[in-house]
């Protein structure tokens, strides 16, 4: 079963439940690429359009290492491998998903750029945009890899820090992966802390037992 959410559909929250399961053709599923830096903010949030996307001035990230592909016929992994996949993922890309919704449960979906530091996803965008605003309303959000055969899911509270109040440790390391200092730019964006309570991993219908990974904010391996 799939779950296709228009602009009018309102968003499930739940943390762990009412997740698709797969149920096409054996495929193989290779790990994510790594994708290169973006954008400054989420474009596609904005009412002006496009425009530039986080992290444009810095340098092209590396190629992708080679990862072995999963086929479906394999052996599932351990959660503790899942773990290990997972943080390698938060540590190697660039980008991420961020789902949000507004009081009225009005869904928003955009990609940005982040950064993990210390046991936290951080992301950066203005808080004029609907997903800065629900960041900073909601307090929480879901995020997710672009995968759909690699899946990664992280329920997580948030925390807006103004530019003026932002770690300087997590502002430098954001501005290291993404070359892109926020602070730089005008004072209408912000620092989002994440902080994951609930976290799903899973490669194919066959890895759906022991997909969570963390519940109420503790790692289950």
């Amino acid at each position: 079963m799939f779950v296709v959410l228009t602009e009018n559909a309102s968003a499930d929250w739940s943390l762990g439940e009412g997740v698709g399961q797969y149920l096409g053709s054996p495929r193989s599923c290779p790990q994510s690429p790594v994708v290169r830096p973006r954008g400054r903010g989420d474009f596609a949030d904005t009412a002006s359009g496009p425009g530039p996307r986080a992290g444009a001035r810095g340098a092209p990230a590396p190629p992708p290492a080679s990862v072995p592909s999963m086929k479906i016929t394999e052996p599932s992994r351990t959660p503790e491998l899942r773990k290990a996949d997972l943080l390698g993922r938060l540590e190697r890309e660039i980008d991420i998903w961020v789902g949000t919704a507004d009081a009225e449960g009005v869904p928003c979906l955009v990609p940005l750029s982040f950064v993990w530091h210390d046991e936290a996803v951080w992301l950066c965008t203005r808080l004029s945009n609907p997903t800065g605003r629900n960041l900073r309303d909601g307090g929480r959000t879901r995020l997710a890899f672009g995968d759909t055969r690699d899946v990664v899911l992280v329920d997580g509270e948030v925390r807006t820090y103004p530019m003026r109040e932002v770690p300087s440790a997590a502002a430098e390391a954001f501005r290291a992966k993404t070359g892109w200092d926020p602070r730089e730019d005008d004072g209408s964006y912000a620092f989002f802390r994440v902080r994951p309570r609930a976290v799903q991993a899973w490669c194919e219908q066959h890895e759906m037992p022991r997909r969570h990974l963390m519940r109420e904010g503790v790692w289950a391996v």
